[in-house]
């Protein structure tokens, strides 16, 4: 069973069910002025209690609620969902955190609501209801445009994603629903203060994000685990760690072997001794878990967005760790989601993925884009909150993942600088440079230069990583060490894996044959030669064997 909780309202009645795990914070206790849910890990909980004088957990939520009420939830960091039901008011709150990486779905249908953290269990109650369950087509073709769901969209059909620091409140008594805004950070004013400021800023916040979540390892009586590739966000992620004297016990690294990721977090970890783990890619066969994954993806995202990561998490052999130590979505929002040093309004740029479909939702699309005020914002959501997220969700089979990004004090900070400095990270290599140039020391797998300064970042994309690709590729003819995970060569290397994936193809096509456009437009993405075409055609296919 997943975990979470599953909510169902209708007039006069409310059937609230849990599936907690019992581990890091989870919380559920019932009382006679209300009942409260928490699932996840809440980073700041010892502060809380200082805070407000609590000896215990329901202590701090009667504490804050009695003072904060609606935006409780809002003085709260981490990894967490949950609700409070207020049975005086008879009002019923349901949030996520200010990420919404922990997901809830919910439907109003008929004067019922049904609210669940797990998408396949929303469908069935819903037909246990005797409602239709039915794909949302446009969001399976937003899927293959994007390779993601963007805003609150899901494949079913009218269930919604709660949205990123958004909460519901549902009255009992008449049945109404509505979804609100506790966090934006469209609202956060521009950075006032000097570029020597702020990088001074930066610094602070970084370092108290990173204090945080390794001080949680240590209140949880867990060792510390850190992720390491080749690229600078858990690098400078994992050496502030040691800035304040927390170091972990291992250094994971997933990678196709003696390809750069490899490389580099190896030689990072021997010469910080720090012990360090590396399970290869190599091979591939992990792409065959179709099923497993979108499961996991629940639709929301291509499955082999995290296929390596599932590999990794499954052969990891360091234990009692706390948490997954990342630099999670670090490079967007120091620049990466800037296509310009000014300020400028959302367009496709990083959201397409394959441009055949961008007909069938331009306009959609369109809609959508007019809602937000910037590409960096309409990105920070729609690609960091709604795609990279999805390896955190694998991982956290096992446990946790947390980023120093994203934290409300880095989160904001970081959306409060100008483009001009962001853009191309020129503000992030800066910085690395100042507060911790022994991170500068090693390459970047990005440029294949040591990112030391400013220049390098372009000339490394252009010239040194651009040749390289192409000499393994086009030259050497050896696509496998061109990629940290090179999925192409993994499938035209394996016979069993193309039999393996026409067998998928052919035994589940059949579930489209209700819908003649998208069974058209997938079996011509299926006769596609390249693997990426085909992973898009088999997700459709188990996303209709997962809900429909």
């Amino acid at each position: 069973m997943a975990k979470g909780f599953s909510i169902s309202v209708a007039p006069q009645n409310i059937e609230i069910s849990s599936f907690l795990a019992g581990n890091y914070d989870d919380f559920y206790f019932q009382a006679e002025a209300f009942d409260f849910l928490f699932e996840g890990v809440l980073l700041n909980r010892k502060k809380l209690f200082q805070q407000f004088a609590a000896k215990d957990f329901e202590a701090l939520i009667h504490n804050i609620y009695s003072g904060q009420k609606e935006h409780f939830f809002s003085l709260f960091e981490g990894e967490f969902r949950g609700f409070l039901f207020d049975k005086k008011r008879k009002k019923l709150l349901v949030f996520t955190n200010i990420t919404s990486t922990q997901r809830v779905f919910y439907i109003f249908l008929n004067n019922q609501i049904f609210i669940d953290t797990d998408l396949k269990r929303l469908t069935l109650s819903l037909k246990n209801s005797h409602f239709n369950v039915e794909p949302d087509v446009e969001s399976l073709y937003q899927l293959l445009c994007f390779t993601n769901l963007i805003e609150e969209k899901t494949p079913v059909k009218q269930v919604k994603k709660l949205l990123d620091g958004h909460f519901l409140t549902i009255d009992i008594s008449d049945i109404s629903l509505v979804d609100r805004e506790f966090f934006s950070l469209a609202k956060v004013p521009a950075f006032s203060g000097s570029k020597e400021q702020a990088l001074e800023r930066i610094h602070e916040v970084f370092s108290e994000s990173v204090r945080l979540e390794y001080e949680k390892d240590c209140e949880l009586g867990k060792k510390h685990l850190c992720l390491l590739s080749g690229g600078l966000d858990s690098r400078i992620a994992m050496f502030y760690a040691l800035k304040n004297h927390q170091k972990p016990e291992v250094a994971l690294c997933f990678s196709q072997s003696e390809y750069f990721d490899h490389t580099i977090s190896k030689k990072i970890a021997q010469e910080q001794q720090i012990n360090y783990e590396f399970v290869p890619l190599d091979g591939g066969s992990f792409l065959k878990k179709i099923d497993e994954l979108t499961a996991l993806s629940e639709g929301m995202v291509l499955y082999t967005g995290a296929s390596h990561v599932q590999h990794a998490m499954e052969n990891l052999k360091f234990e009692n760790f706390g948490l997954f130590h990342s630099g999670q979505i670090g490079d967007g929002i120091l620049g990466g989601f800037n296509s310009a040093p000014f300020r400028k309004k959302p367009t496709n740029y990083k959201l397409v993925e394959n441009r055949k479909f961008l007909p069938k939702i331009k306009n959609s699309l369109a809609e959508t884009l007019k809602k937000h005020e910037t590409e960096e914002l309409f990105l920070i959501r729609n690609v960091a909150f709604n795609r990279t997220v999805f390896g955190a969700h694998v991982l956290q089979q096992k446990a946790y993942q947390t980023s120093p990004f994203m934290t409300k004090d880095f989160l904001e900070t970081a959306i409060s600088l100008p483009e001009k400095w962001k853009y191309n990270q020129n503000f992030y290599v800066e910085w690395l440079n100042k507060y911790c140039p022994e991170a500068a020391k090693y390459r970047w797998e990005r440029t294949l230069l040591k990112p030391d300064a400013q220049w390098k970042t372009k000339f490394g994309d252009h010239f040194v990583k651009r040749g390289f690709k192409m000499l393994n590729e086009k030259v050497l003819k050896t696509p496998e060490k061109s990629s940290m995970y090179p999925y192409q060569f993994y499938f035209e290397s394996q016979p069993g894996m193309q039999r393996y994936y026409a067998e998928f193809f052919q035994n589940n096509i059949h579930r489209l044959s209700g819908f003649p456009e998208l069974e058209k437009d997938i079996n011509e993405l299926f006769a596609q030669g390249d693997f990426f075409s085909k992973s898009q055609a088999v997700n459709i296919l188990a996303i209709f064997k997962l809900f429909f």
